[in-house]
């Protein structure tokens, strides 16, 4: 059994000096898919711009005074907790029809009550590093009256997120103002799906952001800062569907969970080759049911190497959970992999492409072979 990373321990630990001022809920699954749940009150809310603005000035005086709470359903089934005051859509985590609505309305008075106080003591203290993802139509006006906000109540430093498009590299926060920081992610997660982070850019921000305000070393993220859990064969492989129609093929390996830290974030990634004519749906990496982070598969892209990789945590009352790739597609469809890694860590880490030749080599009689056995990494 392996324990935590150090990497991995780093990363969780800067994750926690970081609170969201809200817009959605998804700098909330960046820390979950980090493995750290820190409280706030803004963690996993709606929260408009001009309303936080506002609240920020009053201090929130009006927020959770009776009356001010309703409770709706999501598009998704969720019961949502709403500031009338405020315009706050605070997520409970609770299903419709999971709990009575006024129990669940008496709970988050209490609940928020907590983390209105929770949140006015960390910006009077300015212990914490505030995010907030700015949109490209965003007038920059807005930023800067929310810094003047913040500020009012203490020496908070503020972290403020753009998009930098498909061409993200990793590169470091700029301070460009006192206690102002500034980067860039990849993308943001959709608005209506905010569990669907683009995590690597994320973790490169949150570390050298943190980095860069407490006068520390950034963490090193390449792949061999994330140690091995599991040593899987790295070499090139072709996946070929097993369905007439289309259906699931899984290439993966049912690992014990009882072998591994239950506790610990681990992550499976391969380097994968889509060729032209593939017609499937979906190329995925499997690390557990449980899944957090993931990256799959952008099939708009032919004829090259890309990495997919799922993180979760092994469920410690499973007797098997799956590791390895999967495929959306029929038996006319088929793919190539190399690389395979099981590591402990949120993110696979950075690594170079492989040296193989292009496109790979063909395997006669495989497709055969492939339809005929279960393959396995």
């Amino acid at each position: 059994m392996t324990g935590i990373s150090t990497t991995a321990a780093r990363l969780a630990e800067r994750l926690h000096a970081f609170r969201s001022l809200g817009d959605n809920c998804e700098f909330g699954f960046v820390q979950r898919y980090g493995g750290v749940e820190p409280s706030g009150l803004l963690r996993f809310s709606y929260t408009p711009m001009a309303d936080l603005i506002r609240g920020l000035r009053c201090g929130f005086a009006d927020f959770g005074v009776p009356g001010d709470l309703r409770l709706s359903v999501s598009a998704g089934g969720t019961y949502y907790c709403h500031s009338v005051a405020y315009n706050i859509w605070a997520n409970t985590g609770h299903p419709a029809g999971s709990i009575e609505p006024a129990v669940l309305l008496e709970r988050e008075y209490g609940r928020l009550a907590h983390l209105k106080r929770k949140l006015l003591d960390d910006l009077a203290d300015g212990s914490k590093i505030l995010v907030r993802k700015v949109g490209r139509d965003e007038p920059e006006a807005d930023f800067a009256r929310l810094t003047e906000a913040v500020w009012a109540h203490g020496p908070s430093t503020l972290l403020r997120v753009t998009e930098a498009g498909p061409d993200w590299i990793p590169e470091p926060a700029r301070r460009v103002a006192d206690r102002l920081i500034a980067g860039r992610v990849r993308r943001f997660a959709p608005a209506e799906q905010a569990w669907e982070v683009d995590l690597e850019p994320w973790m490169h921000l949150v570390d050298s952001a943190y980095a860069l305000e407490r006068g520390v070393a950034p963490t090193p993220l390449d792949a061999a800062a994330f140690p091995e859990a599991l040593t899987l064969p790295g070499r090139l492989r072709r996946h070929v569907g097993r369905h007439r129609a289309m259906a699931l093929s899984a290439y993966t390996r049912a690992v014990d969970p009882a072998g591994f830290r239950t506790d610990a974030v681990h992550v499976f990634s391969s380097w994968v080759w889509i060729p032209e004519d593939f017609a499937g749906d979906r190329v995925f990496a499997a690390a557990g049911y449980a899944r957090l982070g993931w990256r799959d598969a952008d099939l708009s892209r032919r004829r090259c190497w890309q990495r997919v990789w799922a993180a979760g945590r092994l469920r410690p009352d499973a007797t098997r959970e799956p590791v390895g790739l999967g495929m959306i597609g029929t038996r006319r469809d088929r793919f190539w992999s190399a690389g395979a890694r099981f590591a402990e860590g949120p993110i696979p880490g950075d690594e170079p492409a492989p040296d193989l030749p292009m496109p790979p080599f063909r395997f006669p009689g495989r497709d055969l072979l492939g339809r005929l056995l279960p393959r396995v990494l």
